[in-house]
């Protein structure tokens, strides 16, 4: 057999391969967006983590911090993570959510009641 042959169609196998590949995970993608539902715990694309309020259409409201809800496109959706009632109500490694810098206490790290 021609080793250009050979040559060509090892590319053209490797290309199906990674086209199909490609469309799959499109699909799971996809798959997991429709499947979105309020109360679920989603990071959009950009990194942003809340909890998923109301779905209006392909729009469905995040809220991000008590009381402040945003707007976003379900296509956003990047995954579901883990939210705290499946941790035991717990937070990874002791890290307390409840802080956010230096502005939520004295900045030195130590809490205070």
């Amino acid at each position: 057999m021609d080793p250009q042959l050979i040559f060509l169609l090892l590319m053209m196998g490797l290309l199906f391969f990674m086209f199909s590949r490609t469309r799959k995970q499109q699909r799971a993608q996809l798959e997991m967006q429709n499947s979105l539902g309020p109360g679920a715990e989603v990071m959009t694309t950009s990194g942003l983590i809340g909890r998923i309020v109301a779905i209006e259409g392909e729009e469905m409201v995040l809220e991000i911090a008590p009381g402040v809800r945003t707007r976003w496109n379900r296509r956003a959706v990047a995954r579901v993570t883990t939210s705290d009632a499946q941790l035991g109500g717990a937070t990874p490694a002791g890290l307390d959510l409840g802080k956010r810098g230096p502005a939520a206490g004295s900045g030195d790290g130590s809490t205070h009641s």
